[in-house]
């Protein structure tokens, strides 16, 4: 066989060619056999002494390769080592022409790989060098070898340990370390948390991961520390609990005694929720680590919405209590929050996260006494096993079985929900909204549907909520609006309107880092190129309502871009009215629930009336929704109600299914005769009736060259500031402010001056306004004194409405009469 120096020279960057005849099982490759077994070799030999160049894994990837290739019929790379001469070569092996007797191929020697010795002062410096502390015993636990690490970490000279054994280093508290090696020797390998003796007699908390190495003859048998030193010192640790903690009781009869007072403070509407924790941390239950991060963490408690107290009731065992909602979701949202607050910032020190079990009981639920709401939380968390949900990343177990039903439900629909968002199973359906005035279509509402895979009956509303639980919400109102708006052609084609509205629900779930903003919304309405004033936004009251001066920065940037406003829901609440003056209004949608019992209900007719009347003379405009019975509809009619949409004209359907509808919408108003009813309220005329089309506008800093040409297409142009009408100009006030010299050449400086005079300078202040419930009675008798006024139309508020001049009044009675 060839020397070294020749080997390096005459295979490194060559390839040879070479073929192997499986049935004669001889491997052909003259020039690279030559090299290796000296020129006297034939330039064959057999396979084996080819295959005893590779180690055994190697051996067994090539023989691999070529199967897939013969398989396959394709060509196969792979890389191979090749000791010869004892020097180790990475070969690229190509295999481009292979049958069942057959295999032929290349071999590129790529280059030199680092020998055996070579190996071994490598790893040797490798394992010296380590950044962690690193230990190798043998069968009897004497240590052989360990790192630099020993002294910075543990004080220790290499001489001061080797040959010791390593439980002689170790504070071994509650006798198990014997059994974590025999754990280890076992399974192959353990991880966990230990404790090592400093020089100085302090301790030192490791995170450890131990590994059981043994040959295959047993003839060597090995034991490997890898350890990870802890963000924190193991002597505070264990000296905090003799220190002043934070815990709000160390003992169960000051546990009973704040359980007291915590009753006191409760209302009727909240619960008392009691807690026990079991904690893993390295595999290890309850050790003491965890015990200090949670009482280091019981500060942060405070910032919680609720009272909420933590402390011990032993060595071992962490407890709590809190005051919450009497709503299941509500408690387990509150200790998700909890823990949150405990463990979140915490965890982030830790390379490995502290894990819990929780054991839940809820005091007047499953229990009346101190000692039996914590027994049955105890039992609860002996039985955390089987039946359990999570907070956060933690099981939770609550000792109400009920309670653990609904939230496994949860936790499964919870589950389907996911996939379906994560495989995009969201189709979109849409309800038509009837405005009452026209009997048509004017738009449809999009909501959301999902293709969800799974047994647990659910209703679209759950599901919404727990997309905004768990922040996936914004993926379906994108996807949504997306949607909605690619269809809205075809859709308006078959509904007969090429104008047709689109209504979309956005979700206010009001966490900034959740919120796919309506700033956003916005932008993303704009890239799709379709009209804006087409589309509407639907918002909660909850949302809206809520005293978030950003939320109503974002309310103002929708309507400026001429994007229609809904509030959705309204009157849920009952409390939003004094809200609505802030608002710039366009839709209020009223909650099915108000409108349910309409008919019979002498009260709760007065009240959507009254909502009706508020909401017109703030100059929006009302839906009713969820309207299903004739009866209801027809009392709506005469309300004065602009707009309806319910099952009793059309349920949300998808695009297809929307083939009849127009045809069906109309054969229900046949039949409940509703144009005849719409038709004898118009003859009642208001003095929306009377307003002139919506004129220009412009505010009172504009300059005359910039609105001089609006005249041309309107008697007037409006003048506003913040939404109310201060005065208005008409071609007179143009004409008596321009210079006759202008545009001749004539003109002089002071003459082109006239054009940069602004809006305020010129207008006529507003004289007369009116809310909308004026009288038609009054307005006329208003222009018989005073023909030559203008009467502004404004909300309760003064937002501007609209114009009336003698012109609008005339012809509007002109038409009631040749009616």
């Amino acid at each position: 066989m060839m020397t070294l120096n020749c080997a390096e020279k005459d295979l490194l960057d060559r390839t040879f060619q070479w073929k192997w005849n499986i049935d004669e099982k001889l491997f052909y490759s003259e020039n690279l056999l030559k090299i290796i077994f000296g020129s006297e070799n034939p330039g064959t030999v057999r396979f084996r002494l080819l295959i005893d160049l590779l180690d055994k894994k190697q051996a067994e990837y090539f023989k691999k390769n070529i199967e897939t290739s013969i398989s396959s019929q394709d060509i196969v790379t792979c890389h191979v080592v090749f000791s010869i001469a004892n020097v180790k070569y990475l070969v690229e092996v190509t295999i481009f022409s292979s049958n069942l007797k057959l295999v032929s191929g290349s071999m590129f020697f790529k280059r030199v790989l680092p020998s055996k010795q070579e190996e071994a002062s490598i790893l040797k410096t490798l394992f010296y060098k380590s950044s962690r502390l690193l230990l190798v015993c043998d069968v009897h636990n004497q240590i052989l070898l360990i790192n630099q690490m020993l002294v910075e970490y543990l004080g220790y000279e290499e001489y001061e340990v080797v040959g010791q054994n390593i439980s002689a280093f170790i504070h071994d508290k509650n006798n198990v370390f014997q059994e974590y090696l025999f754990n280890c020797e076992t399974n192959g390998t353990w991880d966990g948390e230990l404790f090592f003796y400093h020089k100085d007699g302090s301790y030192v908390a490791f995170k450890a991961n131990i590994l059981h190495y043994s040959e295959p003859n047993k003839s060597s048998q090995l034991t490997i520390f890898q350890l990870n030193k802890l963000d924190f010192i193991f002597s505070d640790i264990v000296e905090f609990s003799q220190q002043k903690s934070n815990w709000d009781w160390n003992n169960k009869v000051d546990f009973f005694d704040t359980l007291n007072g915590m009753r006191a403070l409760r209302s009727n509407q909240e619960s008392l929720v009691v807690f026990v924790i079991d904690t893993y941390f390295h595999s290890s239950k309850n050790s003491i680590s965890p015990r200090w991060l949670f009482d280091q963490s019981i500060p942060k408690l405070k910032g919680f919405r609720h009272i909420v107290k933590l402390g011990v009731l032993n060595d071992e065992q962490i407890c709590g209590a809190f005051i919450s909602s009497k709503l299941i979701k509500t408690i387990h949202r509150d200790l998700a929050e909890i823990f949150g607050l405990l463990l979140e910032e915490n965890q982030l020190q830790l390379e490995h996260k502290i894990q819990c079990n929780i054991g839940v009981s809820i005091d007047g639920v499953d229990a009346k006494s101190n000692e039996q709401v914590l027994l049955n939380a105890l039992q609860a968390l002996t039985t955390s096993s089987v039946g359990f949900s999570y907070v956060n990343e933690h099981k939770v177990k609550y000792f109400n079985p009920k309670i653990n039903i609904i939230n496994n439900r949860k936790l499964k629909l919870e589950s389907a929900l996911q996939s379906c968002l994560e495989h995009d199973q969201i189709y979109v359906v849409y309800q038509p909204i009837i405005n009452l005035k026209t009997l048509k279509i004017d738009k449809v509402e999009a909501l959301a549907r999902f293709n969800i895979n799974t047994s647990v009956h659910h209703n679209i509303q759950e599901l919404i909520e727990l997309a905004e639980e768990n922040d996936w919400i914004n993926i379906i109102d994108k996807k949504v609006l997306l949607t909605a708006i690619n269809e809205l052609p075809t859709l308006a084609s078959m509904l007969g309107n090429e104008h047709l509205g689109l209504s979309i629900n956005r979700s206010m779930i009001n966490r900034s880092k959740n919120r796919f903003t309506l700033d956003d919304t916005v932008k993303l309405i704009h890239s799709t190129g379709i009209d804006p004033s087409r589309i509407t936004i639907e918002l909660t009251e909850s949302a809206v309502c809520n005293d978030n001066l950003s939320i109503l920065d974002d309310i103002k940037h929708i309507t400026d871009n001429d994007i229609v406003l809904a509030i959705d829901d309204f009157g849920s609440g009952y409390t939003s009215f004094t809200d609505l003056s802030v608002l710039p209004l366009n839709l209020i949608k009223i909650n099915k629930l108000i409108t349910d019992d309409i008919v019979k209900d002498k009260q709760k007719r007065l009240m959507v009336k009254m909502f009706t009347q508020f909401i017109h003379s703030m100059g929006g405009e009302i839906v009713i929704e969820g309207v299903e019975g004739p009866d209801v509809l027809k009392i709506l009619v005469e309300m004065g109600v602009n707009y309806v949409q319910g099952y009793i004209f059309s349920k949300p359907l998808s695009l297809m299914e929307h083939t009849h509808t127009v045809n069906d919408i109309n054969d229900i108003i046949d039949q409940l005769q509703l144009k005849l009813l719409v038709s004898d309220m118009k003859k009642i005329p208001t003095v929306i009736d009377f307003l002139m089309p919506k004129p220009p506008h412009v505010e009172p800093d504009d300059r005359i060259e910039m609105f001089i040409d609006m005249v041309d297409s309107s008697d007037m142009v409006m003048v506003l500031s913040n939404s109310k009408c201060v005065g208005y100009i008409s071609q007179h006030e143009i004409n008596a402010a321009i210079s006759p010299y202008v545009n001749t050449n004539a003109e002089t400086k002071h003459d082109r001056l006239t054009m940069t005079k602004r809006a305020h300078q010129i207008f006529i202040p507003v004289e007369y306004t009116c809310y909308t419930d004026y009288s038609v009675e009054s307005l006329l008798k208003h222009f018989c004194l005073y023909p030559k006024s203008v009467m502004v139309v404004t909300g309760k508020t003064g937002i501007f409405l609209g114009a009336i001049t003698i012109e609008q009044v005339k012809g509007h009675l002109f038409k009631m009469i040749q009616q």
